[in-house]
């Protein structure tokens, strides 16, 4: 028997945490006394951990080394972004507090440093703080669709918008009154997640997969599942 078939329909706050830190372009470092904001400069390990490739003029490589102990307390903040141009596109803020060491001691000298920091503590803000557990945060892993989901969308909603208005009937007709615009703002393993806007608010709506996938050929398959649910629906009206 398929055990997937058994699995949420959405991700749990351990992969949101994961994930985002995975597919973050950005992130900002703050420690007592500083703050840096980063790009592209950071990757994480199969634990979660995070590894920060610096100049070693950076104002963060000399706190890391004159740290007391060897080992500077810092917090990492991400930015979860929707994937296109919607209303409000801030989805959720994720927060990753640890200790920061250089895994050698790097030479002065050398053009650059390599930074551990060894994450401690996990939350996710999507308007309510929701902490993670270390041990579940270290178990999860990221979604294995986060390094092309954006790109998809974003082709969705610029070369489909047919297919945007059928997976919009297999929304709630009650979240639909009065809608003026829906955009697809999500992809992951358990589904797509549509934005639906109206004229002063808007809310999300997950339209969940058959069962939990691992790769984009079989989001490609479940998408199709949807549209076909989609098509044998009549449009609902607005």
């Amino acid at each position: 028997m398929d055990t997937r078939t058994h699995t949420p329909v959405r991700p749990n706050w351990a992969e949101r945490a994961r994930t985002g830190l995975a597919a973050a372009a950005s992130a900002s470092v703050l420690w007592d006394g500083g703050r840096v904001d980063l790009l592209g400069c950071h990757h994480d390990d199969p634990l979660g951990d995070v590894i920060l490739t610096l100049e070693s003029t950076s104002t963060l490589v000399r706190a890391a080394r004159e740290a007391v102990g060897g080992a500077l307390a810092v917090t990492i903040a991400l930015t979860e972004l929707c994937a296109v141009s919607a209303r409000e596109r801030v989805r959720a803020r994720v927060t990753l507090s640890g200790w920061m060491s250089e895994p050698q001691a790097g030479n002065p000298s050398e053009p650059s440093a390599r930074l551990l920091i060894r994450i401690a503590e996990v939350s996710v803000d999507e308007g309510e703080i929701h902490p993670v557990t270390l041990a579940d945060y270290r178990d999860s892993e990221p979604d294995p669709l986060h390094l092309g989901a954006a790109e998809q969308l974003q082709h969705l909603c610029a070369h489909h918008p047919d297919a945007i208005s059928t997976l919009t009937r297999l929304c709630d007709r009650t979240v639909l009154i009065g809608v003026t615009r829906v955009l697809p703002i999500a992809l992951d393993r358990y589904g797509i997640v549509l934005r639906v806007e109206r004229l002063r608010d808007h809310c999300d709506v997950r339209l969940p997969f058959a069962h939990r996938i691992d790769t984009g050929t079989e989001a490609g398959e479940q998408m199709r599942l949807l549209l076909a649910q989609g098509a044998r629906r009549r449009p609902c009206g607005r």
